[in-house]
């Protein structure tokens, strides 16, 4: 296996030497740079689109978490002057994301792409098909936060909404923690790309082919464990 990989990675260096005018190829050295960066992260993507879909996002997730801090605060100073603790309510759950939303609406960039997300009462996390890979990461450790929530709480009756007893003060809290654990990827994504992209098309293209061969040999490696199994 070793042997093979070794080949197959001779080959793609070849390969993508090709593509350089013998002159060219006398200044970059392909195999020498592709090394080099063997083990840094792959970025999620290199256009222009992609930047300005992290860079609104991370503006929008910025004013949601500041936002609700200062609900918090609020709903907080209501249930220490009424003696009471809010439960949460389909009125002031729409109450909330609308004033959530709205501040969020106020700094995204016009053509910022956006899709959606949410976990359902089954604790199953449901991301948009066509969430662009910049964005569907930070999605999912959002919605992991609110899985884990959901998991830990629901009621073994299928038809009863955990929801239905948690205090507000501690669904906006757990909104707040699943906006921060977006901007950790967000933040991550954008500085991987601006790192990555920085680096020659050739080298992006030599380290993706790499890790394309690699999936596939681990895919096909497991196709001949589960024949073996299968044969037993």
């Amino acid at each position: 296996m070793t042997i093979f990989k070794s080949a197959t990675y001779g080959v793609l260096m070849a390969t993508a030497l090709l593509w350089f005018p013998p002159g060219a190829r006398a200044e970059f050295d392909l195999d020498a740079e592709v090394k080099k960066h063997l083990n840094d992260p792959i970025g999620c993507g290199c256009s222009e689109q992609d930047k300005t879909d992290l860079e609104s996002r991370i503006k929008q997730v910025e004013a949601a978490i500041k936002e609700y801090e200062s609900l918090i605060k609020e709903t907080e100073a209501k249930e220490r002057s009424g003696k009471e603790q809010l439960l949460l309510t389909d009125d002031n759950r729409g109450s909330v994301q609308g004033s959530v939303g709205f501040r969020m609406s106020t700094v995204r960039t016009a053509n910022a792409r956006s899709f959606a997300a949410e976990t359902d009462a089954g604790c199953t996390i449901k991301i948009s098909p066509n969430a662009t890979p910049c964005l569907r990461g930070a999605l999912q450790d959002h919605e992991a936060v609110h899985k884990k929530a959901c998991e830990a709480n629901k009621s073994m009756n299928p038809f009863v909404d955990w929801r239905s007893k948690q205090r507000l003060v501690d669904y906006m809290r757990e909104e707040q923690a699943g906006y921060q654990k977006e901007m950790e990827r967000l933040k991550r994504e954008l500085d991987t790309m601006k790192k990555y992209c920085s680096l020659d098309k050739s080298v992006r293209w030599a380290l993706e082919r790499r890790i394309s061969m690699q999936e596939q040999l681990k895919e096909a490696s497991e196709d001949v464990n589960g024949l073996r199994k299968a044969l037993r």
